[in-house]
């Protein structure tokens, strides 16, 4: 078998084209897939030695041009016609060759695949020949070398072509792909910038400071505000760690909080707490600290806000809630009270003017009693809702200075170092001096009971003027406040001192009176540090008026008989009520148990007077008295509230600017007369004065022993 040519398979065939894209990659082509066995043009065949004259029978009989030549079954070389031809075609070759075995006339290099060689393969030995072999035959022979038949050139070119065209349709898709993801690249990098300045927007202006933390905390990048926060100079500032601005308990529960981040269990939540920071010049602050995980670069992102004074705000909506709550509470009980009140001490001082000598001593008791009760429900009301007092203008620090006097004696028992800071020019407040003097005293004496334990006590007494007005400040050196106690400190009857020590209505005394005077006090204080209250106060104007002391008028004697109306939703008071006003004016008394009622009974009757209670079921005093000036303008002149508590503020002020007396319960005759005396003149004088009503407010006498002087209508009870 001269030439003979057996396929052998590549060790590695060289893909068309692979990328690293897997949409990219090349898939095998149909053409690939083609089986070789398909591509048979014909399967016949001659043994190797049958003589060349046969063959050529053989070649006429099959008209083929080319045959496989056997040796036994396996293919032993490949038998062309023209071969054959040029053979016995000769002047003398049929006689020299037609003997000849069938391999004389067998091609030069022939070529033989097997059924596992490639489409590719087959097509590139097969097509690479030069012009003389080109247009041959090859033979194609099973995995075990069994002839299975012979596969034209044209067959190959056509399946050549095929494959050709499926690579340029496959090259056409890899274009489109990889355009496609050229575009993808370039959102994916567009995409990428816009996200790099996006982070950069956030992490330098956000309004929290920022800071990338390390695992032990050290701090590997900061934004802008994070450094003015902690009062640093310059843009970047380097801050080494967040734990030096803290105390040692909170740089644990700071270590913690880090520490508990990047666990197999901690999951991809944020953690809140919040520290205290000691800020340079800005002192402790509190801050609000969220962290969380950041999978990717293995650091805690960490978000920091001052809410110190968010805090501080909270606390006095907090107070202030809680003051309401009281007053309302108070206020309730008050009313009741004085309610009940009214009768036992009207009629133990009717009883004392009429019995004997010894039960009018007993009379005297009862008065004595139910006085002292309704002195107790004035220091209950004066917790809720301080009187007002009389407010005049003075200087703050001689205040000050007479307070400490008062103290001094305590100040030098405790062995306390006494600053004392005045403003140098004087510091006017409108407030009542004695209710100021009262909290001053009670700011120094608990300073003092905080720095019982101290060995080098320090008082610092300052006053000064701010953006807000005048400021009182008091601070010591003492135990200071924990905050589990900083938000109750105010509340009544909290203490920390033992039950010999203090009662805890100091500083929500002090706490009422600032507020009544539209003023504010705060305190800041840390465990162990001291504290610093401060009361701030609007500053009076240059020239306010003194205000006029009440002064008390005699009853006018009324020799003539009048009549007036008494409402209120007690049978006793009504009753008591009925008995002073008989025995005082000789008056003919109806009485009404609300305004519902009564206004019913002002309709059928004309009356000199009006005695109501504010608060009443059905219909209250208050909408009595308006329902009564719109009707009957006259006799709405001649009107007297009496309360055992008037109510809310609003309230308060809404009857003030009415111009109607106002008498607290209780109240004795004198006091009673005292009101009701000017509205049951005769009627010519009631006449004369409804085109000028008087000021009957001013009307009401001082306090009595045993009594309540009565409620201005312009002040708050």
């Amino acid at each position: 078998m001269v030439g003979m040519q057996t396929a052998q398979r590549p060790e590695e065939e060289t893909p068309i084209a692979r990328q690293d894209f897997p949409d990219a990659a090349p898939q095998q082509l149909s053409a690939e897939k083609t089986p070789l066995a398909s591509l048979v043009h014909h399967g016949e065949a001659v043994e190797h030695d049958r003589p060349l004259e046969e063959v050529e029978r053989v070649f006429r009989e099959k008209h083929v041009d080319y045959l496989a030549i056997l040796r036994g079954d396996r293919v032993s070389g490949i038998c062309a016609r023209v071969r054959l031809g040029a053979l016995l075609g000769s002047r003398y070759g049929f006689a020299l060759y037609s003997r000849s075995p069938a391999i004389h006339a067998q091609v030069d290099h022939p070529l033989v695949f097997s059924t596992t060689d490639s489409v590719r393969y087959v097509l590139g030995r097969s097509l690479a020949r030069d012009a003389a072999d080109f247009h041959e035959d090859v033979a194609l022979v099973s995995d075990t070398h069994q002839f299975l038949g012979l596969i034209s050139v044209d067959a190959l070119a056509q399946l050549q072509s095929k494959l050709v065209a499926e690579q340029m349709e496959q090259l056409r898709r890899q274009g489109e792909v990889l355009q496609r993801q050229n575009i993808d690249l370039f959102h994916v990098g567009h995409a990428k910038r816009q996200a790099q300045g996006l982070y950069e927007g956030l992490f330098e202006t956000n309004a929290l400071g920022v800071a990338l933390l390390g695992s032990e905390g050290a701090v590997q990048a900061h934004n802008r505000r994070l450094a003015e926060l902690l009062n640093l100079n310059g843009d970047h500032i380097a801050v080494p760690s967040l734990n030096g601005w803290m105390d040692e308990k909170d740089r644990l529960r700071f270590r913690r909080m880090l520490a508990s981040h990047g666990m197999p269990d901690s999951g991809s939540g944020s953690t809140v707490q919040e520290f205290t920071f000691h800020v340079a010049e800005r002192g402790p602050r509190l801050f609000h600290v969220t962290t969380g995980w950041i999978q990717e670069t293995s650091q805690v992102c960490a978000f920091l806000d001052d809410i110190t004074e968010q805090r501080a705000l909270e606390l006095n909506v907090i107070r202030q809630e809680k003051q309401r709550l009281l007053d309302t509470l108070v206020g309730g009980i008050a009313h009741e009270l004085n309610n009940k009140l009214v009768p036992v001490f009207g009629f133990a001082e009717i009883l004392g003017e009429k019995a004997d000598s010894e039960s009018s001593q007993m009379a005297k008791m009862i008065h004595k009693s139910a006085g002292e009760a309704a002195d107790i429900i004035r220091q209950l009301l004066q917790l809720s809702k301080p009187d007002s007092g009389v407010p005049r203008r003075f200087d703050l620090g001689g205040l000050v200075e007479e307070s400490l006097l008062m103290t001094k004696f305590q100040i030098r028992e405790s062995g306390s170092d006494l600053r004392l800071n005045l403003a140098s020019d004087e510091v006017f407040v409108m407030a009542d001096p004695a209710k100021i003097k009262q909290v001053v005293i009670n700011l120094v004496l608990n300073a003092l009971q905080a720095m019982s334990e101290v060995a080098e006590p320090v008082l610092t007494v300052s006053v000064s003027k701010g953006a807000a007005g005048a400021v009182l400040t008091v601070s010591d050196n003492g135990c200071g406040i924990t905050p589990e106690n900083m938000g109750r400190i105010f509340d009544p009857f909290f203490t920390t001192k033992g039950p010999d020590r203090g009662t805890g209505l100091g500083l929500s005394i002090s706490y009422s009176v600032v507020r009544q005077f539209h003023g504010e006090i705060s305190v800041q204080s840390q465990a162990g540090a001291g504290a610093t209250f401060t009361v701030t106060l609007p500053e009076a104007p240059a020239q306010a008026p003194a205000a006029p002391l009440p002064a008390k008028s005699a009853a006018p004697a009324i020799g003539r008989m009048t009549r007036a109306l008494v409402v209120d939703d007690e049978e006793v008071v009504r009753l008591l009520l009925q008995h002073l006003l008989r025995s005082s004016f000789g008056s003919q008394v109806d009485l009404a148990p609300n305004g519902a009622e009564a206004l019913a009974l002002t309709r059928k009757n004309a009356y000199d007077l009006v005695i109501s209670d504010i608060r009443m079921p059905v219909m209250a005093g208050t909408e009595l008295y308006l329902r009564l000036r719109e009707v009957n303008p006259t006799l709405a002149r001649h009107f007297v509230f009496i309360t055992g508590h008037p109510g809310s503020k609003s309230l308060q002020d809404e009857i003030s600017s009415w111009d109607v007396p106002v008498l607290a319960k209780p109240f004795t005759s004198a006091t009673l007369a005292d009101v009701c005396a000017p509205l049951l003149k005769d009627r010519i004088e009631t006449a004369v004065r409804t085109l000028e009503p008087p000021g009957v407010n001013s009307q009401a006498a001082p306090r009595e022993a045993g009594g309540s002087a009565p409620w201005q209508g312009r002040e708050s009870a």
